[in-house]
């Protein structure tokens, strides 16, 4: 009998212990992707209004590449970043088909786990929803470092998406440049996008 009662006091310890480790906090790994040097370079800058005008590259979150359809979500030009959403305040745009907007959320990626929709803003003939002024003002996604002429990401600016058919994504800009050191007296080229981004495809607003 001592024996019996031993043997179900050890089960009743050993089941307790895995029912409190199951309750445990359980971290989810996201599904981040990364997309390298996305060409964004054919483009021109005017000096005098900072006003970009060129190619836009568009991409698709759904399909994870660059399109040339008007099932787009965001769409790139030298520094300019607009969405297929809103209006658009230059001739040379892509038309704009869908119900995309965005914003600029502070933190670490991981930490940004659902959208806030109160801040997505559409383009609008008067810019882009993202700040565009070559990273003067550093309340876009870059800032422009003028001794060196070189444009960086901000750290912890992370571009949150509603995307052309309503799903959302978050985007994390990695590098500008076609070098990860880029030297643009040597010939390093601004324009080639590397970013890691999320995409939500069931249209929750939780990553």
């Amino acid at each position: 009998m001592q024996r019996l009662n031993l043997l179900l006091a050890v089960l009743i310890l050993f089941f307790t212990s895995c029912e409190k480790s199951s309750n445990n906090d359980i971290i989810i790994d996201e599904d981040v992707i990364t997309f390298v040097e996305l060409n964004a370079s054919q483009y021109d800058v005017n000096i005098l209004d900072s006003l970009v005008t060129g190619k836009f590259e568009k991409f698709s979150f759904s399909e994870g590449d660059t399109v040339i359809h008007d099932n787009w979500d965001v769409a790139f030009s030298g520094t300019t970043i607009i969405v297929n959403g809103g209006d658009s305040y230059s001739v040379n745009q892509p038309e704009r088909t869908g119900n995309a907007a965005v914003y600029i959320a502070t933190g670490v990626m991981t930490d940004i786990r659902t959208v806030d929709l109160s801040k997505l803003e559409q383009d609008n003939t008067s810019g882009p929803a993202i700040i565009d002024d070559l990273g003067i003002s550093e309340q876009g996604w870059a800032s422009y470092d003028m001794s060196t002429h070189i444009l960086s990401p901000i750290p912890g600016r992370i571009l949150v998406f509603r995307t052309h058919d309503n799903k959302y994504a978050k985007m994390e800009i990695l590098y500008f440049y076609d070098t990860t050191n880029p030297t643009p007296s040597n010939g390093d080229f601004g324009g080639f996008y590397t970013f890691n981004y999320v995409y939500q495809s069931a249209g929750e607003i939780n990553f």
